[in-house]
């Protein structure tokens, strides 16, 4: 089963663009099971819950603006890490459904974060 997984680094502020934009899974089949995990880094700073995920698939939101768990360390990062999973869902369209992933720094410094998509399975 296919993965996308990135590290991406936001400024204060800004979102990201879509994660599995200009890929081979931005848009995928109905009945495709999609697992989102994120973390993000917090080393050295007083960041808790100020980094923001939201998920949707075609018009329907599957997370909006939930909060980003920071990376533990010890606890390597990946998608089938339950720590880490912020959504499993399941797409309904009969046709092609357009995924879009994006992530928001709500703070005053730059953010790191891990993220990764499983695609079916």
């Amino acid at each position: 089963m296919p993965l996308v997984q990135k590290t991406i680094t936001l400024a204060a502020g800004a979102t990201s663009d879509n994660i599995l934009a200009n890929t081979n899974y931005e848009f995928v089949d109905g009945n495709v099971r999609l697992r989102v995990a994120s973390a993000v880094d917090t080393a050295g700073t007083t960041a808790t819950a100020d980094t923001f995920l939201n998920v949707s698939v075609n018009n329907a939101e599957y997370s909006k603006d939930v909060s980003v768990p920071a990376l533990v360390s010890g606890q390597p990062f990946g998608v089938l890490n339950g720590s880490y999973i912020n959504n499993d869902l399941l797409t309904t369209g009969s046709q092609r459904n357009r995924v879009l992933v994006r992530f928001t720094n709500d703070t005053s410094g730059t953010r790191t974060i891990r993220c990764g998509v499983f695609i079916g399975g």
